[in-house]
């Protein structure tokens, strides 16, 4: 299941947003993926994440390997609360 979102964070996923993103991500019981351009980074590295260099108004995919779709309900609430959309 994937879905696309535009970061709005203002600071982009710098380093202290990213770790509480990997952290929360490590809290879902699938395989999280988010995709830049044509980078696949398993949300649930710290070091992947902040390889993607994302920015305010960067676009990405989250992919979450499972057809429950709470999880990526579950994301997108974790997103919305953070001010990352």
């Amino acid at each position: 299941m994937e879905k696309k979102f535009v970061l709005a964070a203002e600071n982009g996923l710098h380093a202290r947003p990213a770790t509480n993103f990997v952290r929360f991500m490590s809290s879902i019981p699938a395989n999280v993926y988010l995709i830049h351009k044509d980078f696949v980074a398993d949300a649930k590295s710290i070091m992947a994440i902040m390889s993607l260099g994302l920015s305010k108004g960067s676009s990405f995919v989250m992919r979450v390997e499972s057809e429950n779709p709470i999880y990526m309900k579950q994301i997108e609430d974790y997103l919305v609360e953070n001010k990352m959309i």
